[in-house]
């Protein structure tokens, strides 16, 4: 059973204005490693976010939302877009998916998912981009528009974004659903 719109509402606010973080990888290996890869959930990455302003002597009530975005950038925690996907996922459907085991391209793939249609989309439906490297965690549908969330590089962090899907410049790979 999903949870309704403002739980999940509620649930993505805890996540907006945290940095793009993941592993850097060389040859499929793990070069540099960031906190939880850049899957960790919320309370996760609250609870982190606290243990090193205590340990740095940082008062986080001081700083205003620039310098707490570069606390956490400095110091690695954030969530790159199959965490925050999943964290979502698993939240408004109650799933168990493993964010440290899951990637883009996973996400919008069988057997985890399947395509749909874009007049079937709904809450909680992904978006495929840059050819399964990037995904958007769909809010809501509206006509032709559509209000999501995403974490990324280029967008310094998790933001919500809405487009227009008749829109030519919206570049997409298709629109997944969990099976």
């Amino acid at each position: 059973m999903a949870r309704t719109k403002l739980e999940l509402q509620q649930e993505i606010e805890k996540y907006i204005g945290l940095p793009y973080s993941k592993n850097i990888l060389k040859d499929g290996k793990i070069i540099k490693e960031q906190f939880l890869g850049g899957k960790g959930n919320c309370r996760q990455i609250a609870t982190e976010t606290i243990r090193l302003a205590q340990k740095q002597k940082i008062d986080l009530t001081q700083l205003n939302n620039q310098e707490f975005y570069n606390f956490q950038k400095k110091n690695h925690i954030g969530i790159d877009c199959s965490g925050l996907a999943c964290q979502l996922l698993n939240f408004y459907f109650n799933s168990e998916l493993n964010p440290r085991k899951t990637s883009a391209n996973m996400l919008t793939s069988a057997p985890i998912s399947q395509e749909i249609k874009p007049s079937e989309i709904k809450t909680g439906d992904l978006v495929r981009q840059k050819n399964g490297h990037h995904i958007l965690f769909i809010i809501e549908k509206q006509g032709n528009v559509i209000n999501y969330v995403d974490s990324s590089i280029s967008g310094r962090g998790v933001k919500y974004g809405q487009t227009n899907l008749t829109d030519k410049s919206f570049i997409n790979q298709g629109f997944f659903r969990l099976n």
